[in-house]
């Protein structure tokens, strides 16, 4: 996602909307159209064939990306969907390979700037293999990935997001998912709010916890503002206690009203810690999509 240094302050040309013509795609793209119409971008609408034969150790499907058609049926129906859109410029692509092909498939790409995707909902070992295969997904496409999950809410026709909420761990450097969230609140004039889930602390401090380590944890979230521009819109701080960190960002997002999550994954992190950041459970669970940015550290 390219920044310029005037207004608009986000620049997004070129845009790769995935699907496999599901309802969870139908929405998806309907965020990669508002979005383009929003930033004048061109879309790249891709649907992948997944091969019989797919990379060992790589859970099959990534949500809203493989589908199951034959090359001319996927070729129609994505030519039928473009027609749709006679206002934007598109181009349609249908690509076959495992996982892995269709991923360096698309980081081939010139200048992707955004990738929208939809994820399918799931349980079971079926929502653990699809939320691998997304965390893969979401780990090593190298530009920023708007998921939309199945509990996020149909898009507007204009994309306007009147409030973010950008969730860090506190780990390691999240200086791309920072400046993307001051970028996008400064562009939309939209409130903008950083959230911290701290594990509770054991016995005896659980009772006042939050009078001590509250405080710290808002300095460390006001320090990655601290080398940035003062921002011009509304910015608030805020840290909450326990041992679910999913539903703790999904309940703040609910009741912040929240039109946009933002959060960031370490690049092609191994397989054994899916279920530290849980990036996928967060986009399942959103009532809103989320933009998922890599870590250079």
């Amino acid at each position: 996602m390219a920044v310029q240094s005037v207004r608009p302050r986000v620049a997004i040309q070129n845009v790769v909307a995935a699907t496999d013509f599901s309802p969870a795609s139908e929405i998806a793209l309907q965020y990669a159209v508002a979005i383009a119409r929003r930033y004048g971008s061109r879309i790249q609408l891709v649907h992948a064939i997944a091969r019989d034969k797919h990379e060992p150790g790589v859970p099959r499907t990534t949500g809203a990306l493989w589908g199951h058609s034959t090359e001319a049926e996927a070729a129609e129906k994505l030519n039928a969907l473009a027609a749709d859109f006679p206002d934007l410029e598109i181009s349609e692509w249908v690509l076959q390979g495992t996982e892995v092909e269709v991923v360096e498939r698309l980081l081939s790409f010139d200048q992707v700037d955004l990738v929208v995707i939809g994820t399918h909902a799931a349980k079971g070992f079926r929502r653990f293999a699809i939320g691998s295969a997304a965390e893969h997904f979401f780990r090593h496409v190298h530009c920023p990935v708007l998921a939309v999950g199945p509990s996020a809410r149909p898009c507007q026709k204009e994309w306007e997001p009147r409030h973010l909420l950008l969730t860090t761990d506190l780990q390691s450097s999240e200086a791309t998912a920072t400046l993307c969230a001051m970028r996008l609140a400064g562009e939309h004039e939209a409130r903008l709010s950083l959230l911290h889930v701290a594990p509770p602390a054991p016995a005896p401090f659980p009772e006042n916890q939050h009078v001590v380590a509250r405080p710290y944890f808002q300095s460390r979230l006001k320090e990655l503002l601290a080398y940035k521009p003062k921002p011009d819109f509304p910015v608030e701080f805020l840290v909450e206690f326990g041992d679910d960190a999913v539903t703790q960002i999904v309940r703040t997002a609910r009741e912040r009203a929240s039109d946009l999550i933002v959060l960031s994954v370490h690049r092609a992190e191994p397989w054994g810690f899916h279920f530290v950041h849980e990036a996928y459970r967060i986009v399942a669970e959103a009532p809103c999509p989320v933009l998922i940015t890599q870590r250079d550290l």
